[in-house]
């Protein structure tokens, strides 16, 4: 999120880490960090917390006297709103689930919480890593799977190019290309289109390419990523059964 903020032109950033190696790293990139999360506390008006969900309540007990009248968006998965409400008292809390391509600015970035005074505020702030879309706690939490996580997936299918390609004699370089543009630009047609009329427009009768897909139908590889997805789903509402 740092690399996005900066990025974006944000320089007023300040954070806080625990061991000196990880402030060494962060200082690298020109910012302002501290190994007190207090000193953070006080000197911020709008407080990012990302922090592993178990560790995140008892820290922000220690930080409640400090937090009063501070903006607090937090992007810990799991945790529910009432779950901060109960140890920040009069504070403007708000969840945002981000994915990893914040860092080049194409984050999607679901907000959930009460639209207080600074709403505009912490929407236009997450607006600078991507696109940013209000939802209710329940759909935040289902997405903290469907858009956070599966970033991981894709990168697992394009590496599966990748490795097919050096099979079938193309370079690494020429793969790495056409995989780049390939997956980008049926992205960007998937926001004008259904994903079957972009299919429809590349098969052929007895071609090469529904050779491919009927292929891709008797392994069951579309199946085995939906249940994939359903299944991990699954398990995630029974962690967030844990923090209800």
């Amino acid at each position: 999120m740092i690399k996005g903020f900066l990025n974006a032109g944000l320089s007023n950033i300040m954070a806080s880490t625990k061991t000196a190696s990880s402030a060494e790293l962060l200082q690298k990139l020109g910012i302002s960090v501290t190994l007190d999360n207090h000193s953070l506390a006080k000197a911020c008006d709008v407080i990012i917390v990302a922090l592993k969900p178990f560790n995140v309540l008892d820290e922000l007990k220690n930080l409640a006297a400090c937090l009063k009248g501070k903006v607090i968006i937090s992007v810990a998965a799991l945790i529910p709103l009432k779950a901060y409400n109960s140890v920040i008292k009069d504070a403007e809390i708000y969840r945002a689930m981000p994915n990893i391509c914040v860092e080049i600015n194409k984050g999607f970035i679901p907000l959930t919480g009460e639209k207080g005074d600074n709403h505009k505020l912490v929407e236009n702030i997450m607006k600078l890593l991507g696109e940013v879309t209000w939802v209710s706690e329940e759909m935040l939490d289902k997405l903290t799977l469907f858009s956070a996580s599966t970033p991981a997936l894709v990168a697992e299918l394009m590496d599966a190019f990748y490795l097919a390609a050096m099979e079938i004699g193309i370079t690494q370089q020429l793969a790495s290309a056409a995989i780049v543009s390939v997956f980008a630009g049926v992205a960007e047609l998937y926001r004008a289109e259904e994903v079957t009329a972009i299919r429809n427009k590349v098969i052929t009768p007895k071609g090469t390419t529904i050779k491919l897909l009927l292929e891709t139908q008797r392994r069951n590889v579309k199946l085995s990523i939906q249940e994939s997805i359903i299944k991990a789903s699954s398990l995630l509402e029974a962690l967030l059964e844990k923090f209800r």
